[in-house]
């Protein structure tokens, strides 16, 4: 991927209730939260959405691995902390073969924010289409 994939428009047509679990290192501990959090959910085999937060939080930049509810309610019964992502407009960067590209998850973020377009405040979501396909998201103005 030497050239970056166009922006485009997204929409997400409802909120979306996830279970989260902070990385305890940005750089590196991403993948270990994501373990964490599975391990967390027994999950058994049940297929759930799969989402990457990355947060401003007082200044700091936190990544939350996150997963969908497989029923309303799960997170509360499991005392589990969640967060809306809020539905609306977004601009999204897809990337393709996201596990050999994981470089380019930055840079992409990094597109989108100096487009002008999106609020640099609201969170950078990635969303774990497939095991190949990675939308890269930010809230539009």
């Amino acid at each position: 991927m030497n050239k970056m994939n166009p922006i485009e428009a997204y929409k997400l047509e409802s909120p979306i209730i996830v279970i989260i679990e902070k990385a305890e290192d940005f750089g590196k501990g991403i993948g270990e939260a994501f373990v964490r959090l599975a391990e967390k959910l027994e999950n058994k085999g049940q297929k759930r959405d799969c989402y990457g937060l990355v947060i401003n939080e007082n200044g700091a930049m936190n990544y939350y691995a996150a997963y969908t509810e497989l029923y309303d309610g799960e997170a509360r019964e499991k005392s589990l902390p969640v967060f809306t992502i809020i539905s609306g407009d977004y601009y999204a960067i897809c990337i393709e073969y996201w596990n050999k590209n994981i470089l380019h998850i930055g840079p992409t973020f990094d597109q989108i924010l100096k487009s002008g377009k999106v609020d640099t405040s609201s969170p950078c979501i990635e969303f774990y289409k497939t095991e190949q396909e990675l939308i890269c998201m930010v809230k539009a103005i």
